[in-house]
């Protein structure tokens, strides 16, 4: 499933999560499926490499490529 996730802090109110995919987009206000959804974020970001280390992975991949 292609989509997209924003998550939403207010300065009043409690947060929410708008979710847009190819055909939909839903805005999520229950605060349990929202947090549910920043848990899932902070998860993925949790495990992504830092930008030096991506450009790092990159070129490594390049180089097995071009061998």
């Amino acid at each position: 499933m292609n989509s997209h996730l924003t998550l939403l802090w207010q300065r009043v109110g409690d947060p929410v999560a708008y979710v847009e995919g190819n055909s939909f987009g839903e805005l999520i206000d229950d605060p349990d499926k929202v947090l549910s959804f920043r848990w899932s974020y902070d998860l993925v970001r949790d495990a992504a490499l830092t930008p030096e280390e991506s450009t790092a992975f990159i070129e490594r991949l390049l180089e097995e490529c071009r061998s």
